[in-house]
């Protein structure tokens, strides 16, 4: 009987052992687990900008701007409320072009005579020189500006990031231009994050 009683602890001990094995492992925070991703994003904050002083103040108006004017986010002047904050660099470059045309004419005169008369005689030589021309100069100053933002969330992972460049254009400058196009990439990028799987065409 004690055979019989050690064989059914056995099996009782090993049926357990199997239940214990079945249960899945409790779960646990991983370290990325509270980071934000693009598509969480309700809140920004325009952090600083570095680069030139003459145009990161400026930069940082043109971005806080943008956001607002998409009106896909909350802009807000206080980072520690916000979901992400949005940082970057601007360098503006200048560039000279100098253009310079011109057009010369010359011309002369030149003329002579001799003279003999019985054993004597005389000679003369006269000459005349002159020159018109015209030139063209002109310069211009041409600004490009290079833009980089990234979004960073309230844990310090980045996620999203740009760069973009820009001549300006006629109507607006190089800085506003390279910023305003990097803000509406970023509304883009959020919108296709947004997007549910059902409505993504089929590939």
């Amino acid at each position: 009987m004690g055979k019989y009683c050690f064989t059914g602890l056995l099996l009782l001990a090993l049926a357990a052992l199997s239940h214990l094995q079945a249960q899945p492992a409790p779960a646990t925070a991983s370290s990325g687990s509270t980071s934000q991703t693009l598509s969480m994003v309700h809140r920004i904050c325009v952090d600083k900008i570095a680069g030139d002083e003459s145009v990161v103040a400026a930069a940082r108006e043109f971005a806080i701007a943008g956001l607002f004017s998409a009106r896909r986010f909350t802009v807000t002047e206080r980072c520690d409320k916000a979901d992400a904050a949005l940082k970057g660099a601007v360098i503006e470059r200048q560039e000279k072009r100098v253009r310079a045309e011109g057009e010369a004419t010359g011309f002369g005169v030149a003329g002579g005579g001799a003279s003999v008369t019985g054993s004597s005689g005389s000679a003369g030589f006269g000459a005349a020189r002159g020159d018109s021309g015209e030139s063209l100069y002109s310069s211009e100053t041409r600004a490009t500006a290079s833009v980089t933002l990234r979004l960073v969330d309230q844990e310090g992972t980045i996620i999203w990031a740009y760069t973009q460049d820009s001549p300006g254009g006629k109507t607006r400058s190089a800085v506003s231009d390279a910023v305003e196009r990097a803000v509406r990439q970023l509304v883009r990028d959020l919108e296709r994050s947004q997007r549910k799987p059902d409505a993504e065409p089929p590939k």
